[in-house]
This record gives structure tokens, C-alpha cells and sequence, in this order.
């Protein structure tokens, strides 16, 4: 419940933010205005600076809003978990890349520092830091592929991703993803094996 006692309603929360995520997509956040959102959702604007103090905020909730949960309970096998957290960040891209993925590159060619650093903290920075928990995994199972860092391949699979998307226009397909992530990781080295030898003298 909020300070006041009262639960907060989440049907306002949809109606603001998908909303904001329609006018963005129309505008872009240069032409995006409270008043608009406000007559968009039928939601007074005290209510909405009430919940999102400002534009900035509104504007990198709505993308993260549209994301959707990304969280990954990690297992025992790091390759796996590495093959799980890409398909989902991949599906993540695919199933809105008309939407908010195209939000959220507008989003970040704005020179205000307060939407670029929370739309970092809020969009960017959680699934990247997943990815390179999941690399760092497989590398310490020695795995991956030494040609890069943990931090250097997920910067190369995210730029992947985004270039795949929204250059090429095609989705990243499981096989794409399989692909990609055969590339860099390496298959467990089999111990060797000697035969053993007659020690016995005639």
C-alpha cells in the first residue's frame, strides 16, 4: 500500500504507460507532453506526476514496462544458463521490436543526462549485467572462447542482436542464437585416457 493507505491501481499504471509508449512511438520523446498522456489514458496529470515525477522517468518506464520481467534463476550448468539468458533477451527483442525497442533507441540519442542515466540504470545495465554474470561462468568452467572478455562478448552478442533486429529486420531465431553462441564457446576437453600397460616379465 502507498503512504496514504490506499493500494495503487494498477490499470492506471497500463493506461499511462502504454500511453506514454504510443506516444512515443508516434513523437518520440522530444514531442512527448504530459497533457498528451494525461487525454491518451484518461488519467489526470496530478495522478501521473504523482507516480512519475518527471518526463524522464515516465518515458523509461513505459520501455520497461513493455520489456517485461528478465530475471534468470541460474542452474548448475553455466553453458545452458548462457543459451537460456540470450533466448530470452533475444524473444524479449523479437516479440516488441515495433515498439519499444525503437523507443528505446530514440531514447538514448537525447542529450538529457537525467533520462540518459536512468534509462541506463533501468533498461540498460540490468540485462547486460545478467549476460556478463552468465559469460563470467562459462569462462570460469572454461568454456568461452578467450578471443574476448566476458564483458567484450556480451557487447558483441547485445550488438548482434540489436544490428539483426533492427538493420537487417529479421528476428534472432533460437538457430541464430545457437549459432552465435557455438561460436564462443568451447566443448568440456576430454581427459586423456592411457592404456594400461602389462608390467609382468616372462
Amino acid at each position: 500500500m502507498n503512504p496514504r493507505g490506499r493500494p495503487r491501481d494498477p490499470m492506471i499504471d497500463d493506461k499511462v504507460t502504454t500511453a506514454t509508449l504510443t506516444l512515443l512511438a508516434a513523437n518520440g520523446y522530444s514531442g512527448l507532453r504530459v497533457d498528451d498522456v494525461a487525454r491518451t489514458s484518461g488519467v489526470a496529470k496530478t495522478t501521473i506526476y504523482r507516480r512519475w515525477p518527471s518526463l524522464a522517468s515516465l518515458a523509461v518506464e513505459a520501455v520497461a514496462r513493455s520489456i517485461g520481467d528478465r530475471t534468470f534463476i541460474p542452474t548448475d550448468d553455466p553453458v545452458s544458463d548462457l543459451r537460456a539468458v540470450c533466448a530470452m533477451l533475444a524473444s524479449s527483442i523479437n516479440t516488441s521490436s515495433s515498439s519499444w525497442l525503437a523507443v528505446a533507441l530514440d531514447l538514448q540519442q537525447h542529450n538529457d543526462q537525467a533520462l540518459r542515466t536512468y534509462y541506463r540504470e533501468r533498461i540498460i545495465d540490468p540485462p547486460r549485467l545478467m549476460l556478463i554474470e552468465a559469460l563470467t561462468r562459462v569462462q570460469q568452467a572454461g568454456r568461452l572462447s578467450p578471443a574476448a572478455s566476458p564483458d567484450g562478448w556480451a557487447t558483441f552478442l547485445i550488438g548482434a542482436a540489436i544490428y539483426q533486429v533492427v538493420v537487417l529486420h529479421a528476428p534472432m531465431t533460437p538457430a541464430t542464437v545457437s549459432d552465435v553462441l557455438d561460436g564462443i564457446t568451447t566443448t568440456p576437453k576430454t581427459p586423456l585416457t592411457r592404456n594400461p600397460t602389462n608390467n609382468s616379465q616372462c
